[in-house]
């Protein structure tokens, strides 16, 4: 089915969370994401009843797969002449949406400190790389662990819309220290005041 918005949409409930997510070709793509392996989407929607309302007449375009995400952050991803780069090389949780990206970045690194002959810089790189993604997928998981402090985080932005446009371009890795600092403050006075 065509989806309803634009925009990719985040649904939480208690230990999971639906992601929506419009295609091309009049398909929308749905995402679970929980604790629990065995949970399918069948019996997730009863959480998720405004988001299992809008998909009441889709059709399924493919089958339904699953796989087991978890943060896993190694102390080397280089020795002699091997280096790992991808989920080989440690992973962020799926929650960030980082994974290929942080692939491709890890990927031109390696490229390049193969073409220095210098794989000490690619675990430099890789290290610097790794860094925010693992950050920002705590703090998710921490938000998805806690309700409560979930739940004073969205009061938090809705409050201050800009914030959640400020918190993104930190996610993108796009902001400057002074920007960190100020988006930093402005979520702890948010939160505070929830």
């Amino acid at each position: 089915m065509k989806a309803w918005t634009d925009y990719v949409e985040i649904h939480w409930a208690k230990n999971m969370q639906a992601y929506v997510t419009p295609l091309k070709n009049d398909e929308t793509c749905v995402v679970l994401i929980s604790r629990n392996p065995r949970l399918r989407l069948e019996e997730a929607w009863r959480e998720f009843p405004r988001l299992a309302g809008s998909l009441l007449n889709a059709e399924l375009s493919s089958a339904e797969r699953g796989a087991v995400t978890r943060m896993c952050e190694l102390k080397r991803v280089c020795h002699g002449n091997v280096a790992l780069t991808g989920d080989a090389s440690g992973s962020v949780d799926a929650i960030t949406g980082e994974g290929l990206c942080l692939s491709f970045l890890q990927a031109m690194a390696l490229a390049d400190a193969m073409a220095t002959e210098n794989l000490d810089s690619y675990q430099q790189a890789h290290r610097r790389l790794a860094r925010r993604p693992h950050h920002m997928g705590r703090l998710l998981l921490l938000l998805d662990r806690y309700p409560a402090l979930r739940r004073r985080a969205m009061r938090g932005l809705a409050k201050d819309p800009e914030l959640f446009a400020h918190l993104l371009t930190v996610h993108l890795g796009e902001a400057s220290p002074k920007f960190l600092a100020a988006t930093g403050a402005r979520l702890g006075w948010q939160f505070l005041a929830a």
